[in-house]
């Protein structure tokens, strides 16, 4: 239970980000996040990105795959993002300069929780994918903070 509550504040986060706008917005709008996310795809890549952050707003766009799929039921879309993310954040990894060995634990972590959830949306085991996805976020939001204190930079 504490988990699904855990949701409440992670969902919001990503309507926000994909849609500029609120959940509430979003709830009204019936259009699944899968299809507004593909026609992202067709958009050219945003001039002045370096290619952590292209890698990074990929590894948004996947998670916000899986939270789609999960939602309805799309476990073959959750499990390929989930395995995408998985080896999204191995290239992210060749990208760090001088990497910390708390950001290679982190790293590590959201590896394992990314192919974790895709063998749980294989299975089809909505409760164990939701949980893996909870705890992908977590991880994410730890190695953001560990990186902007790292390299000493203001919030």
């Amino acid at each position: 239970m504490k988990y699904l509550l855990s949701l409440l504040v992670v969902v919001p986060s990503l309507c926000l980000a994909l849609r500029g706008n609120s959940c509430e917005d979003s709830v009204a709008t019936p259009a699944p996040i899968a299809t507004e996310l593909q026609d992202q795809d067709q958009e050219k890549p945003l001039p002045g990105l370096t290619s952590n952050q292209a890698l990074m707003r990929d590894k948004l766009k996947h998670m916000s795959l899986i939270l789609d799929g999960l939602t309805l039921d799309n476990f073959d879309q959750a499990a390929e993002s989930g395995l995408t993310l998985a080896m999204i954040s191995r290239a992210t990894s060749w990208h760090i300069a001088e990497p910390t060995d708390k950001y290679l634990r982190l790293s590590k972590n959201f590896q394992e929780q990314a192919r974790d959830l895709e063998r749980h949306a294989r299975e089809r085991n909505i409760e164990a994918a939701t949980l893996d996805l909870v705890r992908m976020n977590i991880s994410c939001t730890a190695c953001h903070q560990h990186m902007r204190e790292h390299l000493g930079i203001a919030k």
